[in-house]
Parts: structure tokens; sequence; C-alpha cells
């Protein structure tokens, strides 16, 4: 649990305002840029020092004015991980990871987060005895996650962690990201302003605008409720699916994957998270954009879409731009639809209809292994969190 209680912090002619709670695994922290987002972080680690209110993490008050308590950076146990990665140019990759470990308190020497497990899970082994000039921007991002994991914090902050990294090995770290959350459950706040990103870690976000948080919640209901409607644009929404690979079809190239309620996922082999020897029952991450789904009343033989996925429509949603159908399929799915389906398919709240999506563009955004919590950041119709697990 992360708390701000009327935080308010002055830094030269501007004026800094934040209020909200978060209990999530993993919250987004979205806005435009010059908003707020790192004058946040850089409060609740402990870099700068608001003029009124309380900072709460894990029922441990970390700031409180009127009780003139203030616990010092080094001492509030958060791991940061700057936009900059901020390495040691003079020391190898091993001596960057292993850096902070060497003011840890003594009450902390016996390590939870081996140095080990860290190499493994961030691929860092080839790059142990490298420098920093030597690496790629993804690179360095890795390093910097991992030397903030081996100081054992019970929170991770990174501030824009796809900065520096190009579209091709964003889902990289994405995926990593998600494999340290599950692995070492760390939660986690995560800065970006790019909405794609974040959906697919978390529907959960800290909405900041002008220094001051507008909106927190799921993203799902900010587009639900028609809040926010500048910042939070449907088209790029991410709806998240999860399935368990169920087969692989050798001829056609194709994973079949089974959701929660047994419906079949047809997604094709052109991610390299994915490999033909996965395991039976394999729990996989995908998303898909509100723009890649058509809607059909009929299931057809004859069309090629791999995917006719049925379910009903529970709510539609229409701005001055864009309208879109919320289908309910056993989980939610937001679609983009033209005026002129509407008005074809005569769509209104309770039709059965067919959602078809090809193949190629499901996005795999992680596979996990063996037992997973499928947080409530993805849960549009309950705050409960949900436990899968493989047979």
């Amino acid at each position: 649990m992360i708390e701000f209680r009327s935080i308010k912090y002055s830094s030269g002619n501007k004026q800094f305002d934040y209020s909200f709670k978060s209990s999530c695994s993993i919250t987004g922290i979205f806005g435009p840029s010059g908003a707020g987002k790192t004058t946040m972080f850089n409060l609740l680690s402990g870099l700068s020092t608001p003029d009124s209110g309380e900072i709460i993490l894990n029922r441990v008050t970390l700031y409180d004015n009127k009780k003139k308590l203030n616990i010092s950076a080094k001492n509030r146990n958060i791991g940061y991980v700057f936009q900059e990665n901020l390495l040691f140019p003079h020391l190898t990759v091993q001596k960057n990871l292993l850096f902070s470990s060497l003011y840890l308190k003594k009450n902390k020497r016996k390590q939870s987060i081996l140095l080990q497990d860290v190499i493994e899970l961030l691929d860092l082994n080839d790059l142990l005895y490298q420098m920093p000039r030597q690496l790629s921007g993804g690179e360095k991002q890795r390093v910097a996650i991992g030397r903030a994991l081996l100081s054992q914090p019970s929170l991770l902050l990174l501030d824009e962690p796809f900065s520096s990294v190009d579209c091709s090995k964003r889902k990289q770290i994405i995926s990593y990201l998600l494999k340290i959350n599950y692995h070492f459950n760390i939660p986690m706040l995560i800065i970006s302003h790019h909405l794609e990103d974040i959906l697919k870690l978390t529907h959960q976000i800290v909405l900041i605008e002008n220094g001051s948080v507008t909106a927190n919640d799921y993203v799902f209901n900010l587009i639900k409720n028609g809040e926010t409607p500048n910042l939070i644009n449907p088209k790029k929404y991410q709806n998240t699916l999860f399935g368990s690979f169920d087969s692989f079809d050798k001829n056609d190239s194709v994973f079949t994957l089974l959701t929660a309620n047994k419906s079949q996922i047809k997604v094709s082999n052109q991610s390299k998270l994915l490999s033909k020897d996965i395991v039976k029952g394999t729990k996989i991450q995908l998303c898909i954009k509100p723009d890649d789904i058509a809607l059909s009343l009929e299931y057809s033989e004859e069309i090629s879409l791999q995917n006719q996925i049925m379910g009903s429509v529970s709510q539609i949603i229409e701005n001055e731009t864009n309208l879109f159908c919320v289908v309910n399929c056993g989980f939610d799915l937001l679609v983009e639809v033209s005026q002129v389906t509407r008005e074809k398919l005569l769509l209104h709240k309770g039709q059965s209809v067919y959602c078809l999506i090809n193949a190629k563009y499901l996005d795999i955004v992680h596979v996990y292994n063996g037992v997973f919590e499928l947080s409530n950041a993805y849960s549009t119709n309950t705050n409960q969190k949900r436990l899968i697990t493989t047979n």
C-alpha cells in the first residue's frame, strides 16, 4: 500500500499537490511531460522533502509534517531506477550490480534477492565484465534494474524505463519487469508517457496533470465513464488476455491457447517469447488493440480469421470522434467500430456478437512459468485477485 495524503510541495514557481493510494502490484504513473511525475517519485524516495502532508508505505509513515517525521532516503528501502540509468562508467557490469550491496544494513545482509538470481532473470551473464559504454540502451536499463533489485527494496520505482530503448526492445523490457514482479513479489511504480507500454504492465494508473493527481483508477473504468478523454485515448488502449498453452499446429505455425472459460485463442508463431517446446498449461499474457478486432453477428466457416470469439455487448461508448463497444467474452474486450458497422449490425446492449481477431495481431507480452497470480490490475469487473494454476 502506497498512500500520499495531501502532499504539497513547491519548487520555484511550480506548485505540486498529490493525494492518492494504490495497493496494486504494479501501478502506472501517466501524464504529459512536465506534469510532475518524477517530482512525485523524488518525494516518495526521499530525494525531495514535501512542504506538508503524509507519505505512507506498507503502513510505515515515511513523512509526516505535523509529527516532524522524515525518514531519510537511504532508510526508506526503496529501489529507484532513474531515467538516465546512472551506471558508474568506471565499473564493470558486475561491480555496478554489487555496488548497492556494500551499503546494506547488517540485518539485510542475508539477502532474499541473490546476485545469481538477478543475473539469470535479466540475462546479464554475458555482460558481467563489460563496461557501461559497451552496452546498448536496453542492456544498461537491465543492469540498472538489477542493481536496484540487489538493494533488497520493498518497492521499486522506474522512471521512463523505455525512454532509452528502441521499439523492438520494449517488449523485452516489459517481459523482464513482469518476470521480476512475479518472481520477487516486489511492487512497482512505473512512469511512462507511452500509455500503450503501461497497459501491457498494468491497467491501474495514477494520472498526473499540472502537478496534481487528477485520476486514480483502472484505465478501462476511465474510458467507460468518459473521464479525461484528452489524455486517455481509447484508441491506444491495450486489451489484456490470459490463456494457457494447449497445442501447436506445425502446418499453420499456430499456437492454441485456452482462456479461463475454455475459449480457444489462436496465436501465430512470430514472437521470440514463444517456443515450440513450450509446456502444456503454461500461462501466456496477450494484448490486442481495439481497432484490431472486428465484429460479426454470425460464426463463419468461410473466413480465414483464426479467432471468432463469442460474446455479448455490455456497453456502447461514444465520443465526438470515436465509437467503441465493450464486449463480454468471459473477459471484457474494448472494440472500436464505425458508425456504418453500428448501423449495419444494429448494435445494442445485450446483443450477441463474435469478436474476429487475426492471430497475427495478438501481441505476446509475457510467458509465465508454473503458477502465477493474475493481478487485479487486469480485472475490469472485480477488485479481487484471481489465482490461476497450472494443471
